[in-house]
């Protein structure tokens, strides 16, 4: 299902926040929210991507890739309010990876040939889109560096420690319970690990002496962050 945001939808992203009344019932008019279910795609690798600007607007998606061995890895987790698929707007070739929704979630997109003819009179919004490119870069570096080195606990230290600091958490049971649900299936992925091997890790992790909870549904509490933050910096 696809509708058009009003300006109070746009007010209530970051990247946005900062314009003026007449700016946002501009951008709006030429954007448009698409509703997706849990599980339905908004773009498959390998498909022709248009070149648009990407933000989830409510719930969450999941970038996935999968090598020619069949296996599937979860490059990146997008959250409510983020911006995805930034080297879109710069090239045209097809989607590197799958776009899922891990829940309900709307995903608000603005096309490129749009944006750009607001961009031109709007150079502090344009510096913005450049920051949150780099800022994509990095994490991608980052995410490849996780799965292709270290030991498999090292990596889902880091990647639990990512999902607590980029999603953040909310104090509860002695602990930080991360605000993004994380089942084995997904850790597994974003990793490069088996789930059984997932399963194992975290069970440890659960005993004396304790260092995070995990429950049903992939709700992880992370009970001592400094054992975690040790383990993540391991070789």
């Amino acid at each position: 299902m696809i509708t058009t945001p009003s300006p109070a939808d746009l007010k209530q992203l970051d990247f946005f926040s900062s314009l003026e009344e007449p700016e946002l019932a501009l951008l709006s008019r030429r954007a448009v929210l698409k509703r997706l279910a849990p599980g339905e795609a908004l773009f498959h690798e390998g498909e022709p991507l248009d070149p648009a600007l990407r933000f989830v607007y409510v719930g969450s998606l999941s970038i996935r890739r999968t090598a020619t061995n069949g296996k599937e890895t979860i490059l990146r987790l997008i959250r409510q309010g983020e911006m995805f698929g930034v080297a879109a707007l710069f090239d045209r070739k097809l989607a590197p990876g799958s776009a899922l929704a891990t829940e309900a979630s709307q995903v608000l997109e603005i096309r490129l040939e749009d944006l750009m003819s607001y961009l031109t009179h709007e150079p502090v919004i344009a510096m913005k889109l450049l920051v949150t490119f780099a800022q994509r870069l990095r994490e991608l570096q980052d995410t490849l560096h996780a799965v292709m080195s270290g030991r498999a606990r090292t990596r889902l230290a880091r990647a639990i420690l990512s999902a607590l600091d980029q999603g953040g958490a909310t104090q509860a049971n002695g602990g930080l319970r991360l605000k993004t649900k994380l089942p084995h299936a997904t850790l597994s992925r974003m990793v490069g690990i088996t789930y059984e091997e997932c399963v194992r890790l975290m069970s440890e992790w659960a005993h004396v002496p304790l260092v995070l909870r995990y429950e049903r549904g992939g709700v992880i509490t992370v009970c001592d962050r400094a054992e975690l933050d040790r383990q993540a910096s391991e070789d």
